[in-house]
């Protein structure tokens, strides 16, 4: 999902009109797929109305329905028309286009049983046995899933057995994170080892999910020596971890346990959402001549420059009204408890797209009594952990109302973080249907990295990237400073095919030569217990 930081979704949800599905073979059905009812021009019996929650021929063919459609689609698009011609500010409109979206999605006729026409058919044909399994799917939704729809069905996996099942051992743990090293599947793996720093809103192995879907086996079958980072699920007692802790005492001892096991003062990193923020915070901190020297780092889904949270939180009706407010209200909230809950940081993330991740998956589950799907990303996307009460503040207080960080302000344990001495090389991937990260602004990372930068844009989601599907494509294109992201995206290449070769092939380029596998663990780390360790099933 969601995945991901409060501070880059907020962003997508003003910024932005709602959102394309995520590109996700077996996600639930897609519910826009072609236009935005507001955009629809007036609706006639004879009009073909290219909204998928109107798909049922009863929507046309019966006249009461026909009519209770027309006025609804009549009424938002009026509604919107209003919110466009409101005499504010550009991100006013876009914060107002976002609400009433909210609104008007709750209030589609297709969310009740007596107005649901394929719920009413199915009930009739299953002589109501699909309304008792949707009463069913209710009640368990709302003993056990804060009251929202199921996305996914949590029997169908076990972490370890289905999911996270590439062989490895913990060589290291401390009070934060656990550190797994996976064993070789090569007679010789290259000198540089890769180490992957996960988001720690979810659970490391979006990049480990079944072994045909594993990111890790990928590289590993490609001769790489792979470590990973697999973080506790936090609780009170780690409200004072802020970012300063995740840099020293998760990527900082990770380094050391890498180096001391494969002999090695190179590391490539790998970093997928607040993972590649911290793996490209790491390159900006890093001047210490005892810590292994990062050879590159790829970074997925990464947002680091914060502009347009920034400009929403300074400006207009929505920094003074709703910002200011809500993040008084967030942070009392974490403080209190001592963290941001992965279930209620979930809850918001569907919130930014209620018709594709709530009434759609409320119709399905309540009202058609159809069980949630089976598929590995959702799984692991609703698998989140929780987030420290300080590393929540830090990032929505200096990293997005500050932009600290792209500004070169932001410090970390002690010392100024300033991107123009990352000169590391630098493979970037941003999704192009992402909701939580948009491309276009992770496509900003580009300019403020003054080394060699690869930026790619992929076809799918935020949590699509972590495993491809057939048919995926993406785009690369020439580095261009001068270009904004529309511009650099109509000169790109498209490739049809997963970016994970092209990212392979550039990896293996910095890995170094051949070398004989190092062994799991050292005399000073020795294995523990078997991936993916214990951290993740908390």
């Amino acid at each position: 999902m969601p995945s991901s930081s409060t501070s880059s979704a907020l962003s997508s949800a003003t910024s932005s009109t709602r959102c394309p599905p995520p590109s996700t073979a077996g996600s639930p059905k897609g519910m826009v797929t072609v236009e935005n009812p507001a955009d629809l021009t007036e609706n006639s019996p004879g009009t073909v109305v290219r909204d998928a929650r109107f798909r049922d021929p009863a929507w046309t063919s019966n006249r009461q329905l026909r009519a209770l459609r027309d006025t609804y689609l009549t009424a938002t698009r009026a509604a919107n028309r209003a919110v466009e011609n409101l005499p504010a500010s550009p991100n006013d409109v876009r914060t107002a286009r976002f609400l009433l979206d909210l609104v008007t999605d709750a209030l589609s006729p297709t969310n009740l049983l007596p107005t649901n026409p394929a719920a009413l058919r199915k009930a009739v044909r299953t002589r109501g046995r699909s309304l008792a399994r949707g009463f069913t799917h209710l009640l368990t939704d709302l003993r056990h899933n804060g009251g929202l729809p199921s996305m996914v069905d949590r029997q169908a996996f076990t972490v370890g057995q289905d999911l996270a099942t590439t062989p490895g051992r913990v060589v290291f743990r401390n009070h934060l994170m656990e550190l797994i090293q996976y064993e070789p599947r090569t007679a010789a793996v290259h000198s540089v080892p890769l180490l992957c720093s996960p988001p720690w809103v979810n659970k490391f192995y979006f990049a480990d999910l079944t072994p045909e879907r594993s990111m890790v086996r990928w590289a590993i079958d490609h001769g790489h020596t792979v470590f990973m980072i697999s973080y506790r699920n936090p609780d009170a007692s780690l409200r004072h971890v802020g970012y300063d802790e995740y840099l020293l005492e998760s990527l900082v001892p990770a380094l050391e346990v890498v180096r001391d096991i494969t002999d090695t003062d190179e590391v490539n990193l790998l970093g997928a959402c607040l993972g590649g923020l911290i793996g490209l915070m790491l390159a900006a901190w890093l001047d210490d001549r005892s810590l292994p020297r990062l050879r590159s780092v790829t970074a997925c889904n990464a947002l680091v420059d914060f502009s347009d949270i920034a400009e929403v939180a300074r400006t207009g009706a929505t920094g003074r009204l709703l910002w200011g407010p809500a993040l008084w209200l967030l942070e009392t909230l974490t403080s209190a408890r001592g963290f941001a809950s992965g279930s209620h940081l979930d809850a918001f993330f569907r919130l930014l797209r209620p018709e594709e991740l709530i009434w759609s998956a409320m119709r399905d589950r309540w009202l058609m009594g159809e069980p949630p799907p089976t598929y590995d990303v959702l799984y692991w996307s609703h698998d989140s952990l929780n987030v420290p009460h300080r590393a929540q503040q830090y990032l929505l207080r200096d990293l997005c109302t500050e932009n600290a960080f792209a500004a070169g302000t932001a410090e970390l344990a002690g010392r100024r973080l300033r991107l123009d001495r990352v000169t590391q090389d630098v493979f970037l991937v941003a999704g192009r249907e992402d909701h939580l990260v948009p491309w276009a602004a992770a496509y900003r990372t580009v300019r403020l990295l003054p080394g060699d930068v690869r930026f790619h844009v992929a076809s799918g989601g935020h949590i699509a990237l972590a495993a491809p599907d057939s048919g995926a494509s993406y785009w690369t294109g020439a580095r261009d400073d001068l270009a904004d992201a529309s511009e650099w995206l109509a000169r790109a290449t498209e490739h049809h095919d997963s970016w994970w070769p092209a990212w392979v092939d550039w990896l293996t380029e910095r890995a170094g030569p051949p070398r004989t596998p190092p062994p799991l663990g050292s005399d000073r780390h020795p294995p523990m217990e078997p991936a993916p360790g214990t951290y993740v099933l908390t």
